[in-house]
């Protein structure tokens, strides 16, 4: 599975851009601000339809145009050796990757399409026929921010290469919004308590299938060795039962909310037995957040049978010669595009194996 090609149209800083790929590591240079990290926030993009930088996505669109298009050309294999049974992705041939968001207006038929080979899909079907892992220098927030935002990273991370996984996803969601309502109707006197049954069976049942395949992926990483540090990833599951729901009930009833279940979950990291939110620096949380991305990517590929795309953005700047050995050393296994301000923190040997391109405000020039 590669990239070959990616086109840009109004994407962030960049009116029209064509750019190609091949299986060598890339490297994209260019000073801050200059669109490096909007390249690699655009291949994501064509691997989850969703972006980690923004909070709306009118803030993709090149100012004052009316839409934007992410088109990735992709080569893809069929996998070598897969350690878990997956269905519905795709598995030989060339694929055409094409996203088209659009700003609100009244005469605008759709804010957002993707397509896959011309033909336009649904979301949850468009995620993971490019699979990607990123890591971003913010990503430090993986550890520092709220359970909600770790709960995303790692749901990305999972959809993208099961799809019970994301069809449980989305049917436990749905299930849940329609058991909050009924919650809220019984405290408002509408409704009665017997009518949670149907979705609470439901919701149980979507919600195992979430839990159950966490927990493989914790037991899976933690098991791996950590060249980068001894991290270690503890899953808080949220455990949810018909029985333990039904203890919940009064609470949930005057809470209007579901108070039990994965959209609860949480993780932590330890390095050695200490936890990363109290007592790391920031340079062994920005550590543990890029083992924590890598561990995810060899998940990724024993799963799938084959490498996911990397996605690496300023990540030598804060390592030692040993991490950067060992980062160098994952980057070889798997088409891999580093965004970087400069070469200095860079290995020579890796630099001589890599294809470099120079970024300059909304342009690339083959270095």
């Amino acid at each position: 599975m590669f990239l070959k090609r990616l086109n840009l149209t109004n994407f962030r800083n960049y009116s029209t851009l064509e750019v190609n790929f091949d299986q060598r590591p890339t490297i994209l240079l260019g000073n801050n601000a200059v669109g490096k990290s909007n390249l690699l926030e655009a291949i994501y993009l064509l691997s989850t339809a969703k972006s980690l930088r923004v909070e709306t996505e009118d803030e993709l669109i090149k100012k004052e145009e009316e839409f934007t298009k992410i088109e990735g050309f992709l080569v893809d294999s069929p996998p070598v050796n897969s350690g878990l049974s997956l269905s519905g992705l795709k598995t030989g041939g060339d694929i055409e990757l094409l996203i088209i968001i659009n700003k609100p207006t009244k005469d605008v038929l759709f804010r957002k399409k993707v397509l896959i080979n011309g033909i336009g899909r649904r979301i949850v079907d468009f995620i993971g026929n490019l699979p990607a892992v990123i890591f971003y220098p913010a990503d430090i927030n993986l550890i520092t921010g709220p359970p909600g935002l770790r709960r995303w990273h790692l749901d990305l991370a999972l959809a993208q290469i099961d799809p019970g996984y994301k069809k449980a996803l989305t049917s436990y969601e749905q299930f849940l919004t329609a058991r909050n309502r009924i919650l809220k109707r019984i405290r408002d006197g509408h409704a009665r308590v017997d009518e949670l049954d149907y979705w609470t069976k439901e919701l149980v049942k979507n919600g195992e299938i979430i839990s159950d395949k966490r927990l493989i992926f914790f037991d899976f990483i933690n098991r791996l060795e950590k060249p980068l540090g001894e991290y270690r990833f503890e899953y808080m599951q949220s455990k949810l039962t018909a029985e333990r729901l039904v203890e919940t009930n009064g609470r949930e009833v005057a809470a209007a909310a579901t108070l039990i279940g994965p959209h609860r979950d949480d993780f932590r990291i330890y390095l050695k037995d200490r936890n990363m939110v109290h007592f790391g620096s920031r340079g062994e949380q920005r550590i543990g957040t890029l083992a924590f991305k890598l561990l995810q990517l060899e998940y990724m590929a024993f799963s799938l049978g084959k490498r996911p795309i990397l996605l690496l953005d300023d990540v030598f700047s804060e390592l030692d010669a040993p991490h950067r050995a060992h980062v160098v050393g994952v980057v070889s296994k798997q088409q891999t595009i580093i965004a970087t301000v400069d070469l200095e923190n860079i290995p020579k040997d890796f630099l001589d194996s890599a294809r470099i391109l120079r970024v300059e405000d909304g342009h690339i020039h083959v270095n």
